[in-house]
């Protein structure tokens, strides 16, 4: 009996401690874009219909990219991951890519037809770097290329939540004379945000009454068997 009512005390214990912890739980997310394209500086007309993301300079024209997602209730973003196929490129053998926050609204952006716009172009190039990375302009057009976007970018995605999110793409450095881009003739494939969330769930009331239950039932047992004399 002694044995009995120590165990049950034990479990009520453990149960109450069970039952108030925050469990720390990781989902991974992936928002495909919900619109995407180009800004240049001049001479070549866009549509709202070309989702080509791309970035460099090509033939006279200078190209910036651009990747909106719509958030939804995304929140607790611990690390988030931009994701676009390769296609294909032109230049130099590595080019310096650089992602930035942007400052011109999505609806904005999504009036590619609008095209050409120094300003919209130069949001795209400039501000908060999300991440500076070197790309090779060789490889299989059909691979997928990862970019592990920085702190400031998790910090504005969790800032955003339940709006849209963009990101701007420039090529950095010296582009020269010449095709120097990444991402020409980029059509039908739309980029992927993947992002982690740490999500803390806590007891539901059921779990807490039960356990406070089990708590009071193991006193009273205990009680109970003070009140026998002794076998």
């Amino acid at each position: 009996m002694k044995n009995c009512y120590k165990l049950v005390i034990t479990a009520a214990i453990v149960g109450f401690g069970l039952g108030t912890l925050n469990v720390a739980q990781a989902a991974t997310v992936s928002l495909s874009s919900s619109n995407q394209g180009w800004w240049n500086t001049g001479g070549n007309p866009n549509s709202n219909n070309n989702d080509n993301y791309i970035t460099g300079n090509y033939d006279v024209n200078a190209y910036h990219s651009f990747f909106t997602f719509d958030l939804g209730d995304l929140a607790g973003v611990s690390s988030a991951t931009l994701q676009v196929q390769r296609f294909y490129a032109s230049g130099n053998p590595t080019k310096t890519l650089g992602f930035f926050d942007v400052s011109t609204s999505a609806d904005l952006l999504s009036q590619k037809v609008n095209n050409p716009d120094i300003n919209i172009y130069n949001d795209l190039g400039s501000g908060k770097n999300y991440g500076t990375f070197n790309v090779s302009t060789f490889g299989n057009s059909n691979e997928i290329l990862s970019f592990v976007l920085n702190s400031d970018a998790i910090a504005d995605i969790n800032n955003r939540s339940g709006k849209f999110f963009s990101i701007g793409g420039a090529l950095l450095g010296d582009l020269k004379i010449g095709d120097q881009y990444l991402f020409g003739f980029s059509l039908d494939s739309s980029a992927k945000l993947v992002v982690d969330t740490s999500l803390a769930t806590v007891a539901e009331p059921g779990t807490l009454s039960g356990a406070v239950l089990a708590g009071i039932t193991g006193l009273w047992l205990k009680r109970k068997r003070r009140s026998f004399p002794a076998l």
